[in-house]
C-alpha cells in the first residue's frame, strides 16, 4: 500500500473532528471521500498533509512513518494538499506562482514541469506574464493545481477542487485527472459532487461526524443506481452537518 492511515484521530479544540479512521490507498489509486460539511473530510486530508496535529494513530507513506513530520518535509516526499480555498500570490505573475510550486527542483526541472502544466492548462500559458490577481476563480483553481503539479507530487490530497466552478473548468480539471494523473499519482479526493468524482474514483468512503461509516468499490461504483441508492440512504440520516468546514 502507498498510503496507510491507522486509527487516526484529530481534536480541534474541544471537538473530536476525526475519530479512529483507518484507510489504505494503493499506489496510483483514486479514493473519494464524501460527507456533509463538518463530517471530517477536510481535517483528514490536512492531518495527512501535516497541516493539523494528529491526536492519535499513525500515517505511513511508502512505508515511512510520517505522523509527526512537518508539512514541508511531507511536500519534499511528494505529499501535496490542494484546496479550493488555497491562495495564490495575487501580485505575482502566473509563471512566478507556478515556480513557487517547484522551489525544490532544479531550473531545468522547473522548466519541464512548467511546460507540462501549460500543456494541461493552456490558459495559464496564455496568461503566464499576467498578475494572478486578475484571473477568474476557475483560472485561479487551475493555477493552484498547476502549482502543486510543479512539485512532481506522488500523492495529491484534493479538498473539494470542483466547488463553485463552471462546467467547463470542472470538465478540464477532470480531464487532467483522467488523462494525466489517474493510475500514475495516488489521489485522495474530498468532494460533494458525486457526478464529477464518479468519473475518476476507484473506491470511495463516506464520513459522518468524523467517523468513516462506509467504504466501497467495485460494483458500487460501476452500477450507478446502486451507488445512488447508497447515497440516498446516507443523506436520509447523515447530511445535516453544521455548515462549517471540518
Amino acid at each position: 500500500m502507498d498510503l496507510k492511515v491507522r486509527n487516526l484521530s484529530v481534536r480541534l479544540g474541544q471537538v473530536r473532528a476525526v475519530s479512529g479512521v483507518t484507510l489504505s490507498v494503493r499506489e496510483g489509486e483514486t479514493v473519494a471521500i464524501f460527507g456533509a460539511n463538518g463530517s471530517g473530510k477536510t481535517t483528514l486530508l490536512k492531518a495527512i498533509a501535516g497541516l493539523v496535529p494528529i491526536s492519535e494513530g499513525r500515517v505511513t507513506y511508502h512505508g515511512e512513518d510520517i505522523t509527526f513530520l512537518p508539512a514541508h518535509e511531507r511536500v519534499a516526499r511528494g505529499v501535496h494538499y490542494v484546496s479550493d480555498r488555497a491562495r495564490v500570490a495575487l501580485r505575482m505573475t502566473v509563471r512566478e506562482n507556478l515556480d513557487v510550486g517547484g522551489y525544490l527542483r532544479t531550473s531545468a526541472q522547473r522548466q519541464a514541469a512548467r511546460d507540462r502544466v501549460y500543456d494541461l492548462f493552456p490558459i495559464l500559458k496564455e496568461k503566464a506574464v499576467e498578475l494572478a490577481g486578475i484571473l477568474s476563480g476557475g483560472e485561479r483553481q487551475m493555477l493552484v493545481i498547476g502549482r502543486a503539479l510543479m512539485g512532481n507530487p506522488s500523492l495529491l490530497l484534493f479538498d473539494e477542487p470542483f466547488l463553485g466552478l463552471s462546467y467547463e473548468v470542472k470538465d478540464r480539471i477532470l480531464e487532467v485527472i483522467e488523462g494525466s494523473l489517474k493510475g500514475r499519482t495516488t489521489i485522495l479526493l474530498a468532494e460533494h459532487d458525486l457526478g464529477a468524482a464518479r468519473r475518476v474514483l476507484d473506491r470511495y468512503c463516506i464520513f459522518l461526524n468524523g467517523v468513516m461509516i462506509h467504504l466501497a468499490g467495485g460494483s458500487e461504483i460501476t452500477d450507478e443506481e446502486k451507488l445512488r441508492a447508497v447515497f440516498r440512504r446516507f443523506y436520509q440520516y447523515g447530511n445535516h452537518g453544521s455548515g462549517g468546514k471540518r
